[in-house]
């Protein structure tokens, strides 16, 4: 039965992946990154919608729309970001492993929208990633970053890379937490089938700058992992 509605899915997201691909061309063309915004978290709404997984989101209220944030998640499965790019309810760009911008349609689509790539295995690239990711957040635009760097192997929160708190200790930025519950259920790395099911979105306080601003960025890393690992088990 999953079989059947994970090929459904498959064969309804790849139109909405050529539908947001070309809105984000136009955008680009116009050099205008918000000029479809509105329509293309609806259609990243859709995306997980015709696998058959429903997604409630908890704590819409801890996010001021009127400012920046670093917003950080778990990684479960290739659903991550389109998931948060169409829950999240506020404009940001993401910081996405470099392959990814060397697949087929979903390489132009995060490329064209102005994502960062960085390198696992290159740390000076990986630091010039983070610099670019600084001078957005610098000129207002919020980022989205995967702190475990990859997708979990056994749903499991995975242990947290050093670089996303240098990040938010160099640009002094208030964090907000999320959380995906039932991701994992959904879709493992290791089956391409989906799940039907619902998933939880939940989205934390604020972190502020303020009241980590004393405290190195591997305490960061540590206090910020907590709090999420309290998040999923709650």
């Amino acid at each position: 039965m999953h079989f059947f509605t994970t090929f459904a899915g498959y064969f309804f997201a790849v139109p909405l992946l050529f539908i947001i691909l070309i809105l984000i061309l136009i955008q680009s063309l116009l050099d205008n990154q918000k000029l479809f915004d509105t329509a293309i978290k609806l259609l990243s709404r859709l995306f997980p919608a015709v696998f058959g997984i429903r997604v409630k989101v908890i704590g819409k209220e801890n996010i001021d729309p009127d400012k920046t944030y670093i917003f950080m998640a778990n990684h479960v499965n290739i659903f991550d970001i389109v998931i948060l790019y169409g829950y999240i309810p506020h404009f940001f760009r993401a910081v996405e492993l470099e392959d990814h911008f060397s697949w087929p349609v979903w390489g132009t689509i995060t490329q064209k929208a102005g994502n960062i790539p960085i390198s696992h295995s290159n740390p000076r690239a990986a630091l010039e990633s983070l610099n670019k990711a600084g001078t957005a957040i610098s000129q207002g635009t919020s980022i989205a970053i995967l702190p475990e760097g990859h997708r979990t192997r056994d749903g499991k929160l995975q242990p947290f890379m050093r670089g996303p708190f240098r990040l938010a200790k160099k640009t002094n930025v208030d964090i907000i937490p999320i959380v995906m519950k039932g991701l994992w259920d959904r879709k493992s790395v290791h089956s391409k089938i989906v799940h039907p099911g619902t998933v939880e979105i939940l989205i934390g306080d604020p972190i502020t700058s303020e009241s980590y601003k004393d405290i190195s960025d591997r305490k960061l890393n540590i206090h910020v992992r907590k709090i999420m690992l309290r998040m999923l088990e709650e």
